[in-house]
């Protein structure tokens, strides 16, 4: 019987660098935004956010992740605001749909600079 050529070993994948924490929060309210969810839902979202991360981070790093999300934020809703500029008066529900979206991201935005203000 032939003998089976032992397969070489290769070192296991490197652990992930951990995901920047402002990316991801961005992400998250990027995706519940075009999901279609309301302000409500946003400042839930983003009281769970910041609930995680009071409870993990140093309160200068802290500061300074949530001044960096609500500049974010604050450049978002000033894109979505001029962009509702482009649809057309008569389609009421792109009109609809782009106040519900920024109104979710003015809701995000104001609960980021919130907690920056209180710290």
């Amino acid at each position: 019987m032939a003998k089976l050529a032992r397969r070489p070993t290769t070192p296991p994948p490197s652990p992930r660098a951990p995901a920047d924490p402002a990316k991801a929060a961005l992400q998250r309210i990027s995706a519940l935004i075009a999901r279609g969810f309301d302000a409500n839902r946003l400042t839930r979202e983003a009281a769970d956010v910041l609930n995680g991360w009071a409870t993990t981070m140093e309160a200068d790093d802290l500061r300074e992740l949530l001044d960096e999300v609500h500049g974010q934020l604050a450049e978002g809703v000033e894109a979505a605001e001029d962009a509702g500029s482009e649809i057309e008066a008569d389609d009421a529900a792109s009109t609809r749909a782009h106040r519900r979206s920024v109104s979710a991201l003015v809701a995000a935005r104001d609960a980021f600079g919130l907690a920056v203000q209180r710290l």
